[in-house]
């Protein structure tokens, strides 16, 4: 096989991170944009010793799962990569595609993998875009990377951002300034009625009815339609046991340790970013919670000194919820260490979720279920609620 040829494929599934696999002489090729069942015409644009990859120049019998993309610069930018397919077929792809990361990965035979929970609705849900601007010869462009993460494609309106965030990239298009060819990022956040607040550098959100605050360049859950459900969903696995002591790694500005006050006898909050901490003690403060202990600093160097050792075999519940790269190696030692009777553990990447499940699995922890809760409709993103119990 080599670069720019032609050849037939047909398509058997949809790969984590949104391509399409199918086989050449039983040899693996990866096709973006490809749909499972789709009969295609492609070209060669990449060959590895184990893989190819190909671009679609026709499509000879469209798959039945196929829909039209709503967005117009749908295979251009890089944000979106399922917008070809049903939703509901979406959300089995994303189910399976947890099922395979925790057999491969995380060594699970048959894990219990809940079927996504959807998102109502799958467009226009987003809370918070990161914008790329630059000022062109041509003018000012603003939007989002390339499928190859070299330019930027300039968009008037995205259709996974709640409409007023398409309404702020209008204005601040109109309004751009700035020296010519210097790139600069944007973060523009929704602003639905009783969502945001006028104080510079601080965004407000509602959550089941308490108000969050956040920093304007910090973070907090994207949809603004299953971040409820998310919710609850920690909720009831938390419930399932004693909550005596709870310790929120990973807390942010205290999203899950808020609502878990009421149950708990004592909760700590572990956050490494100083800006996510004073937040967090405000909206505790503004709820009058007195339950909860904030602490700033890195959650594996904490959990290894002070008083979380006089709590080792006493922690009924710890929860994890990780930036994308996972749990760090000093957490995870923590966690041996510690010896909590239960754990939480949400992830955006079941990928490295189960890498980390299997070190726990290794060190005592049996992994009792896996929800999927579809937080990124359209893209190859998926959130993850494990629970795992100590043996």
């Amino acid at each position: 096989m080599q670069l720019k040829d032609r050849q037939m494929i047909k398509i058997e599934k949809i790969a984590f991170g949104g391509e399409g696999v199918g086989r050449i002489d039983n040899f693996v090729v990866f096709v973006p944009f490809a749909a499972p069942e789709d009969e295609l015409e492609i070209e060669i644009t990449q060959c590895k010793k184990k893989f190819a990859r190909g671009k679609i120049l026709k499509i000879i019998k469209a798959s039945p799962l196929r829909v039209k993309p709503l967005c117009n610069y749908y295979e251009s930018c890089g944000g979106c990569c399922y917008q070809h397919i049903s939703y509901e077929q979406q959300l089995e792809i994303k189910k399976r595609q947890v099922e395979e990361a925790f057999v491969k990965i995380g060594r699970i035979n048959s894990p219990l993998v809940s079927a996504a929970v959807p998102s109502s609705p799958s467009y226009h849900y987003r809370g918070k875009a990161q914008c790329h601007q630059i000022i062109s010869p041509a003018g000012p462009k603003l939007g989002f990377l390339d499928i190859s993460g070299s330019k930027i494609v300039d968009i008037k309106r995205c259709e996974i951002m709640e409409e007023t965030i398409n309404d702020k990239i209008g204005r601040i298009r109109e309004n751009a300034s700035g020296r010519k060819g210097k790139a600069t990022r944007r973060t523009i956040w929704s602003d639905l009625p009783g969502e945001h607040t006028g104080k510079k550098g601080q965004i407000r959100r509602v959550v089941k009815g308490k108000e969050f605050f956040v920093s304007s360049d910090g973070f907090f859950q994207n949809n603004l339609f299953l971040t409820e459900t998310m919710v609850d969903e920690v909720i009831l696995k938390a419930l399932s046991g004693q909550l005596n002591t709870v310790v929120d790694v990973y807390c942010g500005c205290g999203l899950f340790s808020l609502f878990l006050a009421p149950f708990a006898r004592k909760i700590f909050g572990i956050e490494s970013n100083p800006k996510a901490v004073q937040f967090a003690q405000m909206n505790a403060e503004k709820e009058n919670i007195k339950n909860i202990k904030f602490v700033c600093g890195d959650a594996g160097e904490e959990l290894l000194r002070g008083e979380f050792l006089t709590l080792s075999g006493k922690i009924d519940l710890l929860i994890l919820d990780p930036p994308r790269f996972g749990c760090s190696e000093s957490v995870l030692k923590a966690i041996e260490a510690l010896q909590p009777q239960r754990l939480i553990y949400v992830s955006c990447n079941p990928v490295t979720q189960a890498r980390d499940v299997k070190l726990l699995t290794d060190s005592g922890y049996n992994l009792s279920s896996l929800l999927p809760l579809d937080m990124f409709p359209q893209t190859q993103h998926i959130e993850v609620i494990a629970l795992l119990e100590h043996e």
